[in-house]
């Protein structure tokens, strides 16, 4: 098993373009390497809190938002060809784009402290991966009220809507991590890259999708005010539609 560990903890592990560079070469080359299974996790208190906001309201222009997410694509696109179990191991916060990686996840393991949101919408912008296969993960309604409401959900509520599968101590995140891979490891390696590949199938399109429509709406004047809100920490003010 590759652990890939998101280390930026001084800003919540969050997202920027940098890194969503860098883990897409690290999907690259996982591809390649000789590992049965691939765990995420996070250092510091977070696991992730998704997208950098203090980059994204700088985005200024939609040549400029089509490609950054372009690149957060090519980096979806290459964790779901990765013909290998993906296991996530939530340290602790998980927001945003970082709850999301979780809905791209085959098995979640979350930390008893981990909190879950999906709050894109109270910054004007959307959550691409779980609007287009969040429905099919955790069903409909359980991924409607995520979205709209914004709130954040405990790991025990995570574990009893299907988000996480399995809710451990702090310290017993990675041992679980290992435990799961070991299972994963009694499969035979053919039978394993067969289901990857099925069960993949047809999710790639439908974010690439969203994530389009995201790249507008990321620079339009209601998504800008959500953003600007967010790092200056107020309320935002909306106009009125």
């Amino acid at each position: 098993m590759t652990w890939v560990v998101f280390n930026r903890p001084e800003k919540l592990n969050a997202l920027n373009e940098e890194m969503w560079k860098e883990l897409h070469g690290v999907v690259t080359r996982l591809s390649l390497d000789g590992s049965r299974a691939v765990a995420f996790t996070g250092v510091g208190r977070a696991f992730s809190a998704g997208d950098d906001i203090a980059e994204m309201v700088f985005l200024k222009n939609l040549e400029r938002s089509v490609e950054f997410f372009d690149r957060i694509q090519k980096t979806l696109d290459a964790l779901l060809e990765l013909e290998k179990p993906v296991i996530a191991g939530v340290n602790g916060l998980a927001y945003g784009g970082g709850c999301e990686l979780l809905l791209l996840a085959d098995v979640v393991v979350a930390s008893e402290d981990a909190v879950f949101a999906l709050p894109e919408a109270r910054l004007g912008l959307i959550p691409p991966v779980a609007l287009s296969i969040g429905g099919h993960v955790l069903g409909l309604r359980r991924i409607s009220r995520l979205v709209f409401t914004g709130e954040a959900i405990d790991a025990r509520e995570a574990l009893s809507i299907g988000l996480v599968d399995y809710v451990v101590p702090k310290e017993a995140v990675r041992d679980k991590v290992v435990e799961v891979a070991g299972k994963i490891s009694l499969n035979g390696p053919g039978a394993v890259k067969f289901m990857k590949r099925w069960l993949a199938r047809g999710r790639s399109q439908s974010i690439r999708e969203a994530l389009r429509e995201l790249s507008a709406l990321a620079v339009s004047d209601e998504a800008v005010e959500g953003m600007r809100a967010f790092v200056e920490k107020r309320k935002p003010s909306w106009a009125l539609q």
